[in-house]
């Protein structure tokens, strides 16, 4: 029904069919979710960079309204341009579109040019959904806006999602939504200087700067969601646990 209705909106001009999506999209998370967003005042004045775990094509949407009334542009991958729900939903928030797993470095001198004209930026650093709803390692990508960008990083901790639109590899752009509670966990904005200590004489400095950035992450979220990163190393800064929540959906094969 949702997917007939999503492919008449798109025979609209594009601002209003930005808003009635919004207004649709509103509509479906008030009607089969209940949200819960902790931490709310951890978040810095713009400009500032999110890192967050990434669980389902609801991710996007789901952060919007936890970070409202805040403008954020929001990294996702141009496959979602491919089907008429996925295309519309990211019409639905600003986005700058990049090709994972690519040499292409424009999306991330956007990301960084974006935060330096005083933007706020939220990054999946994983580079695409988890398919176990565990974090697997992230991209070095994430270091790389956030050192150029130089402001404020605020690790990020969604459940849930994995849950309201389980991710069907069969077709992205027909997944279904269910009921399901949503947790959004705002924790410590740090900067980029304060992982030093943790990565210092690493192999890849890069990917040790990215994954120190991730340990933050993982602190936020319950035990079963913490993949790659379930063991921080001795000198991160301390970060309250997470309340345990129920196990992740059982793993699905890569799509996105």
């Amino acid at each position: 029904m949702i997917h007939n209705v999503f492919s008449l909106l798109s025979l609209l001009p594009k601002r209003p069919r930005r808003a009635a999506v919004r207004r649709l999209m509103d509509t479906v998370w008030d009607l089969r979710t209940s949200q819960e967003v902790i931490g709310h005042e951890n978040i810095p004045d713009p400009p500032c960079l999110f890192i967050c775990n990434h669980l389902s094509n609801a991710d996007g949407f789901t952060l919007d309204r936890a970070l409202r009334p805040r403008k954020v542009f929001f990294l996702a991958g141009i496959k979602l341009q491919t089907t008429v729900m996925t295309r519309l939903g990211t019409e639905a928030v600003d986005t700058i579109f990049i090709r994972p797993n690519s040499a292409d470095i424009e999306p991330l001198k956007r990301a960084v040019e974006t935060l330096k004209a005083g933007h706020s930026v939220l990054i999946f650093p994983e580079g695409g959904r988890s398919r176990t709803g565990a974090l697997i390692q992230a991209k070095k990508g994430a270091s790389l806006i956030a050192r150029r960008a130089g402001v404020p990083v605020v690790p990020v901790a969604l459940t849930g999602t994995e849950k309201f639109m389980p991710i069907d590899d069969r077709d992205m752009g027909r997944e279904q939504v269910r009921r399901a509670h949503l947790t959004v966990r705002f924790g410590t904005p740090f900067r980029m200087d304060e992982l030093e200590a943790e990565t210092s004489g690493a192999e890849d400095p890069r990917q040790a700067l990215t994954d120190a950035m991730m340990r933050r992450v993982a602190k936020l979220l319950p035990p079963e969601y913490r993949g790659v990163y379930a063991h921080p190393a001795p000198e991160a800064d301390e970060e309250p646990s997470a309340a345990p929540a129920a196990p992740p959906s059982a793993p699905e094969q890569p799509g996105r």
